[in-house]
């Protein structure tokens, strides 16, 4: 049982990693993770000075071998342990730079996903632009060729219109002037003839 107890000592100074909690996440992880080595390193250096000075005790006994047996037992044990200890760090160390390589890639993943919809986008936005341009040009061109052929269509229909009221006007001005010249030379002719007593000219016929 004395034989025993140094041993289960030993155990309870090294109480294995696993066996508590899984430790702080995030920022403080690396902090704790160091700390740990740290316990580990201390431990490991403690307990193989403490078991050196067994082994030297064992000379002064009787039972040298037994005694030599039992510390280096103890000894593999305790080492072991650390090493299982240290490996559960390393495990947990490479597990998060796991986990942090693929949040990176994850998030490269979502940033280089969003980038292509912009892309996208912009190119369905450019597109539709492109298209709303060219009905516009195209409505703007049969707008202008409408106004085109609005503008030279009276002039084209002038010539079969028929006189406007001025014009109508003024026909009528002219038409009573020259009725009015022809009967006063049919008077003048009249008067000559009369004047001559000669016989009296024909009328001059009625402009139309």
């Amino acid at each position: 049982m004395r034989s025993l107890l140094p041993c289960l000592l030993a155990l309870l100074c090294v109480y294995p990693v696993w066996a508590q909690d899984d430790g702080p996440q995030g920022a403080k992880a690396v902090e704790w993770e160091t700390a740990e080595f740290q316990r580990i390193e201390a431990t490991r250096v403690r307990e193989t000075a403490a078991m050196d000075a067994e082994e030297a005790a064992c000379y002064k006994r009787f039972a040298v071998s037994s005694c030599l047996n039992g510390v280096q037992s103890r000894r593999r044990a305790m080492l072991a342990n650390l090493r299982r200890q240290e490996a559960t760090l390393h495990e947990r160390q490479f597990a998060a730079q796991g986990a942090e390589q693929l949040r990176r890639n994850q998030q490269k993943a979502r940033e280089r996903a969003q980038q292509e919809a912009d892309q996208r986008a912009e190119t369905a936005d450019g597109s539709r632009a492109d298209r709303l341009q060219a009905q516009r040009d195209k409505q703007a061109e049969h707008t202008a060729r409408k106004s085109t052929s609005a503008a030279s269509a009276p002039a084209l229909r002038a010539p079969l219109a028929g006189p406007t009221p001025a014009e109508q006007a003024t026909n009528r001005e002219n038409f009573a002037r020259k009725q009015a010249e022809a009967q006063k030379k049919r008077e003048d002719n009249a008067r000559r003839q009369a004047e001559k007593g000669g016989k009296p000219a024909a009328p001059l016929p009625i402009p139309r």
